[in-house]
C-alpha cells in the first residue's frame, strides 16, 4: 500500500493520496516548504517505509533529515524546512483494517480434536453392538457342528438375547446424544471460528487453508498470521 503525501495549493491543506483517493487535512496552515509531492510512505505488512519524491524536499525522522528510512508509528515525522509536523491519525483512517487470525488456530484445532473423539465414540459404540451377532453366529455354529442344541449353544443365545436387550436400551437411552453433542460441537464452532473484524463465520476450512488467505471474504479486513 502507498500513501502519497504532499501540499494542497488551492486550499493550504495537507493532501493524503491512496490508489487515486485523495483526504485533505482539518487545518489549512501547510507551509510552502512543503512540496505538492513532498514523501510517499509505503505499507508491506508489518514494514513501513518513507521516501523523498523529490531531492530538494526536507522531510525528517526524529529530527534527523532522511531521504529513505523504514519507519514506526511512534516516530516523529516532520515535512519541509519549517518541519510541519505529520499527524499519523490521518494516515490510519486511509489504512485499511487489519485482524490477527493466529487466536483461530486453537479454535480449529479444539474442534477438530473433539469431532474426531465423537467420531470415534460413534464407531465403538456401533462395534460394542456388532458383539451379539457374534455371540449368536457362534450358537448357530455350535448347534451345527454338533448336530444338537448344546447347553453352551443355549446359554450363548441367553447371552446374545441379554446383551442384545442391554444394547437395545442403550442404543435407546443414547440415540439423543451423539447428535445432540454434534450439534453443540457445530454450534460452539461457528460462534467461535470468526473473523475478529466483522464477526462473520468464516467456513469450515482449516486454518491452514484460512491462513492462506489474504482478507476476510466479507469485510476484506487484512489477516495477520
Amino acid at each position: 500500500m502507498k500513501i502519497e503525501i504532499g501540499r494542497d495549493c488551492a486550499s493550504s491543506k495537507l493532501r493524503l493520496t491512496v490508489d487515486d483517493k485523495q483526504v485533505l487535512s482539518a487545518k489549512a496552515d501547510v507551509p510552502s516548504s512543503v512540496s505538492t509531492n513532498h514523501c510517499l510512505i509505503e505499507i508491506n505488512d508489518q514494514l513501513i517505509r518513507l521516501k523523498n519524491l523529490d531531492i530538494n524536499n526536507y522531510t525528517f525522522v526524529n529530527g534527523q533529515a532522511v531521504e529513505a528510512k523504514t519507519i514506526q508509528p511512534t516516530d516523529r515525522i516532520e515535512l519541509g524546512r519549517d518541519r510541519y509536523p505529520l499527524d499519523w491519525k490521518s494516515l490510519e483512517s486511509l489504512l485499511p483494517p487489519v485482524a490477527d487470525i493466529r487466536p483461530l488456530k486453537v479454535v480449529w484445532e479444539n474442534y477438530e480434536k473433539e469431532s474426531m473423539a465423537l467420531q470415534v465414540s460413534e464407531r465403538r459404540f456401533n462395534t460394542l453392538r456388532s458383539v451379539t451377532g457374534l455371540i449368536t453366529m457362534v450358537a448357530i455354529v455350535l448347534g451345527i457342528t454338533t448336530g444338537r442344541q448344546s447347553r453352551l449353544s443355549v446359554v450363548l443365545y441367553g447371552i446374545a438375547i441379554v446383551v442384545s436387550l442391554l444394547f437395545f436400551v442403550k442404543a435407546f437411552l443414547d440415540s439423543s446424544k451423539f447428535p445432540q453433542k454434534r450439534q453443540e460441537l457445530t454450534k460452539r464452532f461457528q460462534r467461535d471460528y470468526v473473523c475478529p473484524h466483522c464477526g462473520r463465520f468464516i467456513g469450515s476450512q482449516s486454518y491452514d487453508i484460512l491462513a492462506q488467505n489474504t482478507c476476510c471474504p466479507y469485510c476484506k479486513t487484512k489477516f495477520i498470521h
